[in-house]
C-alpha cells in the first residue's frame, strides 16, 4: 500500500516537474472534444493546458491560476466568448485572447477585436495556424509586460532605463506593423492585381511626408494609416474587384463604399483611432467632388491628401483587371493633370519635384514582404452591407486606387 502511494506520488511529481517553464494556455470550448483535440495539440508542442468548459468556469480558473494564453470559442451556452472577453478584459488587457468560431461573419470579427481579442481563427482548426497563433500572441504579451515593467522602473532610473524603454516600444510597434501587413495582405490576397499594393502606397507616402518635413510621430501614423486605407475593400465583393470592364452604378456604389466601411471596422479601436482619417478621406478630391464627404481643399485632412496621391499613382502604375501598367512618366502626366481639381496641388509638386516617383517601390515592397504569410482570417461578405451607411451618390472621379 505504502508502495503503491510513494509511486504515484512520484508521478505526480514528474508530471508537474515537467510542465515547470511551459507556458500555460487556457483552453474554452462547452465541446469536450475540441477542448481534447485543441489541448492535445498544444501539449505535443511543449504547453501546459487547463481547459474549461464556458466562461463562466475559466473565469473562476484565471482567479485562480496565471495563464499566458487563452483559446476561447465564440458560440457558448451560459456565457458566450464575447460576454466573457468582456468580463475579462475589464480585469486583465495583458493576456492574449485567440478567439475560435465557425462562423465566417465579419460582423463577429469585428465585435471581438474591439473587446480585445489577439487573434481569431476559423473551424475546422489548423494546427500549424493555431500554433503559430499562440507562439505570435505569448510574444506579444511577453513584450507588453517588459514595456510595462520598464516604464515603472522608468520613474525611479529615468535617465538610464529611455534606451531599454525605447528598445521595447520599438518592438511593440513592429509586432502592431507585422499585423497591419498581415491584414492588408489579407485584403489584397482576394485580389493579385493589387498584391503588394498597400505597402507601397505606405512607402510612397513616408517619403511624401519626408520631403514635408514631417516629425516622427506624424509619420508613424502616415505609415500606418497608409498600409490600411484600403481595409474597406474587404466588405466588397470579389466579382466587383475582379471585373474587368465597366461598372454598372450600383457596383460603382459599392466600390465607393469601402473609405466608410473601413472607417466603420477601425472605428473604437483606440489604436485605429489617429488613422481613420487616412482611411474614410484618402479618396476625397481637393475640388469637393470625392467621396464620401465631398470635401474640398484643406478641409480634407493632410494625411489623407498624402495617401489620395501615392495610391493614384501606384494604382496607374501596376496592372488592373481593366488595364495593362501605364509607365511613370504616364502617371505623371495624367497626375498633373489633376493638379489643384484631384489633387492637392502642393503636395503633387512635392512630389514631382523631388523624383519619389523614379524610385523603385514594387522592388522595395517585395523585399519588405518576403516572410510574411497571408491571413488566416475568412469573412462573409454577402451580408457586409447591412452593417454599414451606404455614401452619398457621387459622379466624375476616377477611382484609382
Amino acid at each position: 500500500m505504502i508502495y503503491t502511494t510513494l509511486v504515484a506520488i512520484l508521478k505526480v511529481i514528474d508530471n508537474n516537474v515537467g510542465k515547470i517553464g511551459m507556458p500555460k494556455i487556457l483552453v474554452i470550448d462547452d465541446e469536450e472534444e475540441l477542448r481534447e483535440f485543441v489541448s492535445m495539440s498544444l501539449e505535443l508542442n511543449d504547453y501546459d493546458t487547463i481547459q474549461a468548459e464556458n466562461g463562466i468556469d475559466a473565469l473562476e480558473k484565471l482567479e485562480q491560476e496565471e495563464f499566458d494564453c487563452i483559446v476561447s470559442d465564440v458560440e457558448m451556452p451560459q456565457m458566450t466568448g464575447p460576454e466573457f472577453l468582456k468580463a475579462f478584459r475589464q480585469k486583465n488587457t495583458i493576456i492574449p485572447v485567440i478567439m475560435l468560431t465557425g462562423v465566417k461573419n465579419l460582423h463577429t470579427v469585428i465585435e471581438v477585436m474591439k473587446l480585445g481579442a489577439q487573434d481569431y481563427l476559423v473551424k475546422p482548426i489548423n494546427v500549424d495556424e493555431l500554433l503559430i497563433s499562440v507562439e505570435k500572441s505569448i510574444e506579444f504579451k511577453r513584450l507588453k509586460e517588459e514595456n510595462i515593467k520598464l516604464l515603472k522602473e522608468n520613474k525611479k532610473y529615468q535617465k538610464h532605463l529611455e534606451e531599454m524603454v525605447e528598445r521595447r516600444t520599438f518592438q511593440l510597434k513592429d509586432a502592431i506593423f507585422g499585423s497591419l501587413i498581415i491584414i492588408a495582405s489579407a485584403i489584397e490576397a482576394r485580389d493579385p492585381y493589387t498584391k503588394g499594393h498597400s505597402n507601397r502606397v505606405r512607402l510612397i507616402s513616408h517619403d511624401i511626408g519626408i520631403c514635408m518635413n514631417l516629425n516622427a510621430k506624424d509619420l508613424n501614423t502616415l505609415d500606418y494609416g497608409a498600409m490600411m486605407h484600403d481595409v474597406g475593400k474587404i466588405g466588397v465583393s470579389d466579382n466587383i474587384l475582379h471585373k474587368n470592364k465597366s461598372l454598372t452604378e450600383d457596383e460603382f456604389d459599392q466600390i465607393m463604399s469601402h473609405p466608410l466601411i473601413g472607417a466603420n471596422i477601425v472605428e473604437g479601436i483606440t489604436f485605429f483611432e489617429p488613422m481613420i482619417d487616412c482611411i474614410k478621406y484618402h479618396h476625397e478630391r481637393f475640388d469637393g467632388k470625392g467621396y464620401p464627404g465631398e470635401l474640398k481643399g484643406l478641409d480634407i485632412p493632410l494625411f489623407a491628401r498624402i495617401i489620395a496621391i501615392a495610391d493614384t499613382y501606384d494604382a496607374i502604375t501596376t496592372t488592373r483587371p481593366y488595364r495593362t501598367a501605364m509607365t511613370s512618366n504616364e502617371a505623371i502626366d495624367i497626375m498633373v493633370a489633376g493638379r489643384g481639381t484631384q489633387f492637392d496641388p502642393d503636395i503633387l509638386d512635392v512630389f514631382i519635384r523631388n523624383k519619389i516617383y523614379e524610385k523603385d517601390y514594387i522592388f522595395k515592397d517585395r523585399d519588405i514582404n518576403e516572410s510574411i504569410n497571408p491571413s488566416r482570417i475568412v469573412l462573409d461578405d454577402e451580408k457586409i452591407f447591412e452593417l454599414f451607411n451606404k455614401p452619398k451618390s457621387f459622379t466624375d472621379s476616377d477611382i484609382y486606387g
